[in-house]
């Protein structure tokens, strides 16, 4: 009853806006003409743009108050984000339902969040620094090069001219979450402004309310400090620099657990010292992080006591994985610098760079992750309108350093390296009073050295749109174009990365491809007290080289391929946005995405070998078919207003173990047991509800997220044996975190204050 009353609130609030969608507050001439950047990375009004962009205001942010951008993001049509793990609760963002990996996070124009920082960083930025969002769904290789194949998200952070003199926003919940930021915007002289932020949350009260004995919500304790300086110059140019630094700590788990006893480790590393007699050759390979022993799996009890017994002869206080609590905890200490100078000439000639800094110590219940990443960009470009052809041309460095303690780096003895230069050139030709092309191009040269092997790759990423306006409301969009992506598998697979898989390449990989196709339709029709707008969309993405891995639960392993031969992979959808403005102060808003992500790929046993030369279709996991968002809000005066915000979706694939022997104490298979969850999630919805009261420049604000209290069932299987070291004949599921589809906190009320001056 629980879900399908979900589902039926959902059904009918998809119902209502579609039928009465408002905007209360009529769209003005400036909101249509707004200058957007993302698309064609110059400045140009957004009816003009012949590539679609998706601008998000931060106004929007104020109506379901999060921590961070990434939650925030919910309540965006299209946009997926995704919790990669019920433990630590680690996501990324997913686009028209791609997966994470495929999206390309910019901050003010820049790629300085990607790899690792796209699991680890992304729930770090907070909402306060944040201007608008300008997103672009399709691929944008051919402006922004590797990464940029499902689309692009361009955060864009408040100009320091235009931030209040000081501002300060604090909510509390009834979950105990503490959420804080304060700044302040000041001129120094004529020509130069700043603004300073920062911002600060903590969770540190544990739930269980499934009753499964681990915590719902991973327990989190962030702060995130951004200043950035704007300096005019003459010509009408600008130049400025923004820094962040970003720290957190967060830890999810079993009830209960201790932090001294983090920093367990799994011995895989065969023993290379011959008096330390430690049996089944295991030893200690890290002794900076180690502290105690995970027990292998044995076939008996009676084995495993008495290789406890021997450990315990050579080393007399050996602590054992049996004798903790089930825990991971990451610590993430993270730097970025972002740099922009518009040289002073009368040329349109700018310079940009950035770099950041991530550093990431992690612990999955006994498996250590250390990883550190250093990635460079710069480039330079020229910007020169001639007749009715708009030009751009510039060139592109980027450098990415990752070592990590898995195989991706041979255990740190050989880190991941890409060094990218690239140039570019675009043309957006006004073609006619109604139509104008774009027509782009990008050469990368990719030169990439890793421990599963390198390979020195020449990229080129064509791109054409055309924009036709048939009339003053009604604009028609279609592009096509390519897509290019350097993969590191260890940043984008919980599984490989917890250690409850022990990850492995089955060959050398080839760098993803990819060729998009996208038409876009956007229509006004207005009278004296009604206006009626709405988007269409529909988009195809084939994929070349798809990487994919095979799992084979009953040894624990991830092998990585490259898709074969006739194998491949695609992403078929549309996406619809509608919205009614009205002249009394009610305002809906909301949209609806249909995702088609398939893998087609031959039957292969748990080698990866081909059992069968029949091609077969299989959904990409963790991508829903069906998923929609929704806003309703209203004045009842010019102090008090209410706003309902909220999302749902379809059922989306999730990974299971299939069915597994069980044995007895010899070895014999005595029977089976299928893992109990079902397949796919359901269909669920999430909705919040605020009440904001205005007095002067202060607001007051109270309200309920997910008021249906919804939140995932089912999601942990062998609870009473995460580390898996039990002997065989006790159980055959493995205990894994990595089946989730959203986050586990339920009904939660929250009551904010926020001032500015």
């Amino acid at each position: 009853m629980h879900k399908r009353f979900n589902l039926g609130v959902s059904l009918c609030l998809f119902g209502f806006w579609a039928v009465a969608q408002t905007n209360g507050e009529k769209q003005s001439a400036r909101e249509i003409e707004e200058v957007v950047m993302t698309g064609t990375m110059k400045q140009v009004h957004k009816s003009e743009s012949p590539v679609p962009v998706t601008v998000i205001s931060s106004k929007l942010f104020l109506k379901n108050p999060t921590s961070n951008i990434l939650d925030a993001l919910y309540q965006i049509n299209g946009l997926n984000p995704q919790v990669n793990c019920n433990m630590c609760n680690t996501s990324d963002i997913g686009i028209n339902g791609m997966q994470g990996p495929y999206t390309m996070v910019l901050i003010d124009g820049m790629p300085i969040v990607s790899s690792l920082s796209t699991v680890y960083g992304l729930s770090g930025i907070p909402n306060s620094i944040v201007e608008r969002i300008e997103i672009v769904k399709g691929p944008a290789s051919s402006l922004y090069g590797s990464e940029a194949i499902g689309g692009v998200i361009n955060i864009i952070t408040k100009k320091p001219e235009n931030a209040p003199h000081f501002f300060l926003d604090y909510n509390n919940s009834t979950w105990g979450e503490l959420t804080g930021n304060l700044g302040f915007g000041a001129r120094v002289g004529k020509n130069i402004s700043t603004m300073l932020a920062v911002d600060a949350y903590n969770y540190n009260t544990p739930k269980d309310q499934d009753h499964d004995g681990f915590m719902d919500k991973t327990l989190q304790k962030r702060i995130s400090v951004f200043n950035k300086w704007n300096i005019k110059q003459k010509n009408d140019k600008t130049a400025g620099i923004s820094m962040r630094y970003y720290n957190e700590n967060r830890h999810g788990g079993e009830l209960g657990w201790n932090k001294k006893d983090r920093g367990f480790v799994d011995f895989y590393a065969p023993d290379s010292n011959p008096d330390s007699a430690l049996p089944n050759g295991y030893t200690i390979y890290n002794a900076k992080y180690a502290k105690g022993f995970r027990i292998p799996r044995f076939m008996s009890d009676a084995e495993k006591a008495v290789w406890m017994e021997e450990v315990r002869r050579i080393h007399p206080d050996a602590v054992f994985a049996d004798d903790m609590k089930y825990q991971e905890s990451v610590y993430t200490s993270r730097f970025e610098a972002v740099g922009k100078w518009e040289i002073p000439v009368p040329e349109n000639i700018t310079l940009q760079a950035s770099y950041n800094q991530h550093d990431q110590n992690a612990a999955y219940g006994t498996e250590l992750f250390m990883a550190h990443q250093k990635t460079l960009f710069g480039q330079g470009y020229w910007d020169k309108t001639i007749g009715n052809h708009s030009l751009l041309a510039g060139a592109t460095y980027r450098y990415v350093w990752f070592k990590d303690n898995t195989i991706a780096s041979d255990n740190g003895a050989f880190p991941f390296v890409t060094r990218m230069p690239g140039i570019f050139v675009q043309d957006l030709w006004k073609t006619g009073n109604k139509t104008s092309l774009l027509l782009g191009y990008r050469f990368d040269y990719d030169k990439t050295e890793s421990a599963s092997g390198g390979h020195k790759n020449t990229v080129h990423s064509p791109r054409v749109a055309f924009k036709y306006t048939p009339a003053e409301d009604n604009v028609l969009r279609a592009s096509i174009g390519t897509g290019y992506r350097v993969v590191n598998i260890f940043s984008e697979d919980h599984r490989a990365l917890s250690g409850q898989y022990q990850a492995q390449f089955g060959e050398a990989l080839k760098p993803e491809k990819s060729i998009s196709g996208t038409i876009d339709y956007e229509g006004r029709i207005a009278t004296e007290n009604i206006g009626f707008t709405y988007n269409i969309a529909t988009y195809y993405t084939h994929f070349f080289n798809k990487i994919y891995p095979v799992r084979n639960d009953v040894q624990r392993t991830l092998t990585y391929f490259n898709v074969d031969g006739k194998e491949y992979a695609r992403n078929i959808g549309a996406s619809l946005d509608i919205a009614l403005n009205f002249s009394f102060p009610l305002k809906i808003t909301g949209g609806i995405s249909f995702n088609q992500a398939e893998l087609f790929e031959y039957p292969r046993d748990a080698e990866g070998n081909i059992t069968l030369h029949t091609i077969r279709a299989r959904d990409f996991e963790f991508s829903p078919r069906w998923m929609g968002v929704y806003s309703v809000g209203y004045d009842f005066s010019r102090k008090f207003s209410v706003d309902i915000t909220g999302d749902w979706k379809g059922p989306m694939l999730l990974p299971l173990q299939g069915t597994m022997d069980i044995l007895d104490n010899a070895g014999n298979i005595t029977g089976s047991v299928t893992d109990p969850r079902p397949a796919r999630s359901p269909w669920f919805t999430k909705m919040n509800v605020q009440g904001t009261y205005k007095i002067g420049k202060i607001q007051l604000y109270a309200g309920i997220k997910n008021v249906f209290n919804y939140v995932p069932e089912h999601l942990l299987v062998n609870v009473d044996d995460p580390f898996n070291d039990r002997a065989s004949a006790q159980g055959g599921l493995q205990f894994d975190t990595e089946y989730n589809y959203t986050p586990q906190q339920g009904r939660t009320g929250y009551l904010g204050l926020r001032f500015s001056l």
